[in-house]
């Protein structure tokens, strides 16, 4: 089986887009490992080349993204095939659409790839970026899987009228529905008023990476970041944007600092910047117990995870967050909040903390009773763990259900 999976975005060696996607690609891993032959394609818009190219500002901005056309990342083949992009754009007469549509089926065309409806799939995730590999697909006579993620089924369809008719229209038309939480199938049926079938593929962690470390071990990562060893350490993963729940946070660390000050808050994050969080900290005189290390590299994320007392993500809305999964499997203690998926692998008080969004008082008072739990923390740790391990799977167990999920569909 051929798998051609259209990611919405994929990691690259670069300031801010280290960890872009990572999670597709650890899935994609999966797929491999399970027998998969596994392309992946990320079409960007096209631009001239240097000095033409600052006669535009779209066509500067992806000169400086710079995506070559083929690259390999951690064994995987990626292509970039190039969108045709014309400024002004009054010179164009087909839509973004129908343009996106082209890059893909010039891709096979100019790579000289047959394409066979019994060997072939395209696997897509977030689903406005799978509405024109689904249309691409179909026009090649190949069938389409589609993977929503999070706000594809939260928030997307609820922006605009067209944004829902296409929302509408590639979950209509999909040859395999999945989705990362099963609340997602749920919601884009209750969006949808219809039952349409669907199949729930989570993403999977590597238990055998995330996992607890020995004394000598944390020891030594807290010398490296000049981590005060008599500090208790609460440790957020999440890009620095609003709906990460990172503004209630300091609100509830600001309310945590007058009962039990001992705690270093430890940020790490990339990608899209939408708050400034060091003047956040600074505003609810947070300085002298926050650390921001922003983007690290994804294989030194346990070793952060090791040294954490407790997790905590107090987002407004997630499909399933995967850095809670993996705070998990390190057996931390994780409080983040009860929306969409979370339920789904947290059962609050026996293995993590549930809260409300949107709640900093509550979020204040469950960090406190954690800071001053050691046999709390523990317990929570001991059981998250015992969790994942047991009951959850990694990536190359749930990608197992997804090659046979993609595998049947093609004997169909």
């Amino acid at each position: 089986m051929r798998v051609w999976a259209f990611p919405s975005i994929y990691p690259i060696d670069r300031p801010g887009m280290k960890w872009s996607g990572i999670f597709a690609h650890r899935q994609y891993k999966g797929l491999i490992e399970n027998g998969a032959e596994l392309t992946a394609i990320l079409p960007m818009p096209w631009h001239p080349p240097f000095p033409l190219s600052e006669l535009h500002p779209e066509w500067k901005a992806y000169r400086k993204l710079g995506y070559p056309y083929k690259r390999e990342y951690d064994g995987i083949t990626v292509y970039h095939p190039r969108i045709s992009n014309i400024r002004p754009n009054r010179f164009v007469k087909k839509s973004y659409t129908e343009r996106y549509v082209d890059a893909i089926i010039n891709f096979f065309k100019d790579n000289n790839i047959m394409l066979h409806p019994a060997k072939d799939i395209f696997f897509s995730q977030w689903l406005p970026v799978s509405y024109y590999v689904q249309l691409a697909a179909h026009k090649l006579g190949i069938k389409s899987a589609i993977l929503s993620i999070g706000d594809d089924v939260v928030v997307y369809p609820h922006e605009k009228k067209e944004t829902f008719d296409i929302f509408k229209q590639v979950v209509e038309e999909a040859d395999i529905r999945l989705a990362c939480a099963d609340y997602l199938g749920k919601e884009t049926n209750k969006i949808l008023g219809q039952n349409l079938p669907y199949e729930v593929i989570y993403w999977g962690v590597d238990y055998n990476f995330f996992k607890p470390a020995s004394p000598a071990d944390i020891a030594a990562t807290k010398r490296e970041y000049n981590i005060p060893n008599d500090k208790l350490v609460i440790l957020t993963v999440a890009a620095p944007i609003i709906r990460k729940g990172w503004l209630d946070l300091f609100d509830a660390l600001k309310e945590v600092k007058k009962v039990s000050p001992n705690f270093l808050q430890i940020a790490i994050g990339g990608g899209w910047k939408e708050i400034d969080l060091d003047a956040e900290a600074k505003k609810r005189e947070l300085s002298e117990n926050f650390l921001n290390l922003n983007e690290i590299d994804p294989h030194l994320l346990n070793r952060l995870f090791n040294i954490a007392d407790i997790f905590c993500l107090p987002s407004h809305w997630e499909g399933l967050a995967n850095v809670v999964i993996e705070a998990m499997s390190s057996g931390l203690p994780v409080i983040t909040t009860n929306v969409c998926g979370h339920p789904e692998i947290i059962n609050s008080g026996n293995n993590g903390i549930l809260i409300p969004p949107h709640h900093p008082a509550i979020l204040a008072k469950e960090l406190l009773l954690l800071l001053q739990s050691k046999d709390t923390r523990l317990k929570l740790g001991e059981s998250a763990r015992h969790f994942i391990v047991n009951n959850w799977g990694n990536f190359s167990d749930n990608a197992a259900k997804l090659y046979k999920i993609l595998e049947g569909a093609l004997n169909k």
